[in-house]
């Protein structure tokens, strides 16, 4: 998918629109997931055949495409899927794969399989269509109607994508009793949209005279997802999620993009919790002008702040990554890192007039006794060792790990905000003095974990 084709929202002449810029577990049932369209036909006004999926939610209009409409032929003939980069659209199959779509899509944040507003495929020449696909909303008083003009020849992760950013805006604007439609922040549409494609592929998209083998291993999403991170660090939340397409043209920073953004989806909703705050963030989105604020309010407490939202993904990144087996060093090598990352040496005078001489210090120590403007540069550097290390550490080794990270980092986090308050210098102090103490006495024991370790 190359990022110069992007999906277009719809402009304000076409309808009201405001444009935000920008694990689930993976047992999702095939057999529920290619469920057929029950092909209805209905006349249109023009007097145009449309085809309605199995739901009811999508209608498709516009005659076969030209290399679509032979019927089924002799065995001979049929094909495995994903032959090709394009497909020719025919309704029936159109439908299906707008279904299969918008089962995916609801699987992933644990949504119920009931049909939304409607959505209308126009079928049209390929020639007619150029550049940006475009979904046009309109409101009414029974709620959304979304309108997708389609060429009858596409390539089919184009189309995907399309399907895969209606099946967003529906499930976000079900309850959305407003004129104005809410949007989806690019970091989900492109997140979503790449973990479907790794974990579904071609299989989502049906054609005719071919045949799917059913009996193929599943695939696991994470594994081209970690393949495609190999050799960068994986972005922040805040530099993911604030990108724009606009800064993306570039096909090798779109895919690096596009990796990041599945990981963080995949992380967000690989349990219930997280499922369940999905679930609400849609629902939340249209009662807010930014998605940041809807993004917080509909966690549940669980972050106050975007800058705790960073450091959960920075722990939870670093889990995905080291799950991979290929990334992970032996255990050995990982505990005599964490030893090292866990001592500093630094030239320590033992009296006032004494040289000055090379010592190793734990972390504990130099939490202690050294000024925290000293301190902060070496923690820093620290725990960013310790998120490069969790990415090689046997999953067994990754817990370890991350208590130790959230303890540098959150004692950082602390002491940088400790004179947010207006209070006096003396209490400021002081407060600094007990956050040390507690965090040296957490990494001293972590010590003794890592020297017990065999």
């Amino acid at each position: 998918m190359h990022p110069a084709e992007p999906i277009a929202r719809p402009s304000e002449s076409s309808a009201p629109w405001r444009w935000v810029p920008t694990l689930r577990g993976l047992g999702f049932s095939l057999g529920l997931l290619f469920l057929g369209a029950l092909v209805l036909r209905a006349a249109d006004p023009d007097g145009a055949a449309s085809t309605v999926s199995r739901s009811g939610q999508f209608v498709v209009h516009g005659t076969p495409g030209v290399s679509s409409s032979a019927v089924v032929g002799s065995p001979s003939r049929i094909k495995p899927v994903g032959e090709n980069a394009n497909v020719v659209l025919r309704p029936d199959l159109l439908a299906v794969t707008a279904e299969r779509v918008r089962k995916a899509v609801l699987n992933q944040f644990g949504l119920p399989d009931a049909p939304g507003s409607k959505v209308h495929l126009n079928l049209r020449r390929r020639r007619a269509i150029e550049g940006q696909l475009q979904i046009t909303p309109a409101a009414f008083a029974s709620g959304w109607i979304y309108r997708v003009d389609l060429p009858d020849e596409i390539e089919w992760n184009r189309l995907v994508r399309v399907l895969v950013e209606v099946a967003l805006l529906d499930a976000a604007n079900r309850n959305n009793p407003n004129s104005v439609c809410a949007t989806v922040p690019l970091w989900l549409s492109e997140g979503m949209d790449c973990l479907l494609f790794h974990e579904f592929g071609r299989d989502l998209v049906p054609e005719a005279e071919t045949i799917l083998n059913r009996s193929a291993r599943r695939r696991d999403p994470l594994v081209p997802l970690r393949t495609a991170l190999d050799g960068n660090e994986p972005e922040g939340f805040g530099v993911l999620t604030q990108a724009e397409l606009g800064q993306l043209n570039d096909p090798a920073r779109f895919a690096l993009y596009r990796a990041n953004a599945g990981l963080l989806v995949a992380a967000w909703l690989q349990d219930d919790a997280g499922r369940q705050h999905g679930r609400e963030f849609l629902r939340q989105l249209p009662a807010h002008f930014n998605w940041q604020t809807a993004f917080l309010r509909s966690s549940a407490g669980r972050f106050e702040s975007l800058l705790e939202v960073e450091k959960w993904w920075a722990v939870a990144v670093v889990t995905l990554l080291s799950q991979d087996p290929r990334q992970q060093w032996p255990r050995d090598r990982v505990i005599s890192e964490l030893r090292w990352i866990l001592t500093e040496t630094a030239e320590v005078r033992e009296s006032t007039n004494a040289p000055a001489g090379r010592h190793s210090l734990t972390l504990g120590e130099i939490v202690r006794t050294w000024d925290y403007t000293a301190q902060k540069d070496v923690l820093l550097r620290k725990a960013t060792q310790l998120q490069r290390l969790a990415v090689h550490a046997p999953p067994d080794l990754v817990p370890l790990l991350a208590t130790c990270f959230q303890t540098l980092d959150g004692y950082l986090t602390a002491r940088n905000g400790a004179g947010v308050d207006p209070i006096s210098r003396t209490e400021m102090e002081s407060r600094g003095r007990i956050l040390a103490k507690t965090t040296s006495r957490k990494l001293d024991e972590l010590d003794r974990q890592i020297a017990a370790r065999p």
